[in-house]
């Protein structure tokens, strides 16, 4: 099997285990993980949420519950934080959440 095949299978399984989570993005952030291990990642977190979530609600407990500055979007919330996987595996467990997408980048020292 060549590498890229071994990729799209690999990509495959991860869209499987956690279905609404962008496994681009989960990618990324193990990257960084292992790469930088003593910081999490600067993610800017993209969390759509189920049409008729309060999400003013969902927005004070990520708050009460992460510390990560909210902003509210059209469908769901923007996180910004050092944000691990399990943090997101945590969002992604919500039976409320659609999908999560975002960006990570290295954190500052």
């Amino acid at each position: 099997m060549s590498i890229e095949a071994q990729y799209d299978q690999f990509i495959s399984t991860m869209n499987q285990s956690i279905a609404n989570v962008d496994p681009y993005l989960a990618v990324k952030i193990m990257y960084l993980e292992r790469k930088l291990p003593d910081a999490s990642p600067r993610v800017e977190l993209d969390i759509d949420y189920n049409d008729g979530v309060d999400l003013e609600r969902k927005r004070e407990i990520v708050r009460f519950r992460y510390g990560f500055p909210i902003q509210p979007t059209k469908h769901g919330l923007t996180a910004v934080g050092r944000i691990n996987m399990g943090i997101i595996e945590e969002f992604a467990k919500d039976k409320d959440v659609k999908y999560i997408t975002g960006k990570a980048s290295p954190s500052s020292y």
